[in-house]
């Protein structure tokens, strides 16, 4: 299958840090959390990232995000707290006897983070707690490196 016949097939729109994405979930559970007094407990969506792309545009976020292989190529996600510490690599994928692929990586609440697929694309999933909320996202300017 190519990426187009998955972002049509999956309802996918286009993500500012590259790739195309859907929410698929958002829990009706609400909770107080250290920065929302009434915030969603959860939240999950769907991302294809094609290997043209390059790499994903440094972001993080205000949760814990937990992220899950579905199909296409191995990613690579390169994680950073900016805090002098050298970008540390993980990699999502389904063979896990090679190059230590894993089917979920967790990203710590506020690590940067930016994906590459090694492929023609990659679909993951991610899933955050508590819920994504647009005020708890930061996009780091072009051309930021840890």
């Amino acid at each position: 299958r190519t990426a187009e016949e998955i972002i049509t097939k999956l309802n996918l729109i286009p993500n500012v840090e590259r790739g195309y994405f859907v929410e698929t979930f958002r829990d009706t559970d609400n909770i107080t959390s250290s920065t929302s007094p009434n915030r969603s407990a959860s939240t999950a969506i769907y991302y294809l990232l094609e290997g043209s792309e390059g790499y994903s545009r440094w972001h993080c976020v205000d949760a814990v995000e937990v992220w899950h292989y579905y199909a296409g190529a191995p990613m690579t996600l390169q994680l950073s707290r900016d805090d002098g510490v050298p970008v540390r690599e993980a990699r999502l994928g389904q063979d896990l006897f090679d190059e230590g692929q894993r089917p979920q990586v967790v990203v710590g609440k506020g690590e940067w983070q930016r994906a590459r697929s090694w492929g023609a694309w990659t679909l993951v999933g991610t899933t955050v707690a508590p819920g994504f909320e647009v005020d708890g996202f930061e996009m780091a300017e072009d051309g930021w490196e840890p």
